[in-house]
């Protein structure tokens, strides 16, 4: 099992890098984002140089701030600013040479999904909680999706209405909501719905976040090893699995929590 922690990040970090200008806008960057189903995408400059990144966080955000100066009753349209206009630019970078044990604590201490890997100061590819998932999985890791899963769990119930579900998603600071029809999970509203209800007519705002929340999440038993609950995240592309006793949500796991195991103290 120590292979696991010293093994390079090289071996499983994306041998290209998916970026986009300081002046692509943010329209671009949202479509890249989905197209792509990746979370957030580094700014390069056209000389290779890495400025900044964007996340959907930063897209929601975006879109708050224009909710919240267009008027009472506003209909949100896409942004007209640029990429360099909202990115952050105190990116978290890890070296080609660094270890996956050093990669994971940089996600866990700075609570990133994806580490931009470089060569030098060129930046050359990424590293993101699915790639580290595939770590788990060779290395056959048994520990219990238990030990990582994130508890208590932030839910909201189907009935809110999806202006009630944004608000929270920006109160609670997290990626994504479980949705529950009592105590069982239905879906969940992440960010990419959030965003996607930019378009929406602001009445359409007021109905029960049901309507357009999503169905991609897996439920799984607390006792279920870790290296088949990355087979599973990994062949069906979720990002999500609630973690259930019986009908009772119990927690939830995410690629980023999968990433603690590498964490921990090798043995």
């Amino acid at each position: 099992m120590s292979n696991l922690w010293t093994t390079p990040v090289q071996e499983y970090a994306s041998r290209s890098l998916v970026s986009v200008d300081p002046e692509t806008p943010l329209q671009e960057v949202q479509t890249l984002l989905e197209q792509r189903d990746i979370s957030s995408v580094p700014v390069v400059s056209a000389k290779g140089e890495l400025q900044g990144i964007v996340s959907t966080t930063d897209l929601l955000r975006t879109a708050s701030i224009e909710v919240a100066t267009c008027g009472a009753s506003p209909r949100v349209t896409p942004s007209a600013r640029l990429a360099r206009d909202i990115m952050r630019r105190d990116v978290v970078t890890v070296s080609v040479d660094e270890d996956l044990h050093r990669a994971a604590r940089l996600m866990i201490t700075h609570r990133v999904h994806r580490l931009v890997v470089t060569r030098g100061a060129t930046p050359v590819g990424v590293l993101s909680t699915r790639d580290a998932m595939r770590a788990v999985l060779f290395h056959h890791i048994e520990l219990p999706l238990s030990a990582v899963m994130s508890s208590p769990v932030e839910s909201i119930d189907h009935g809110e209405s999806i202006r009630a579900a944004i608000a929270r998603l920006d109160e609670a600071n997290v990626h994504g909501l479980v949705v529950t029809d009592g105590s069982w999970p239905i879906g969940v509203f992440t960010h990419t719905e959030a965003i996607r209800a930019r378009a929406l007519p602001a009445a359409f705002l007021d109905t029960p976040i049901e309507r357009v929340m999503s169905y991609e999440a897996a439920s799984l038993d607390g006792e279920t090893p870790l290296y088949r609950v990355a087979g599973q995240a990994i062949q069906t592309r979720l990002r999500r699995i609630l973690v259930l006793e019986g009908r009772e949500l119990r927690g939830i796991a995410t690629g980023f929590d999968l990433v603690r195991v590498m964490t921990m103290d090798a043995t």
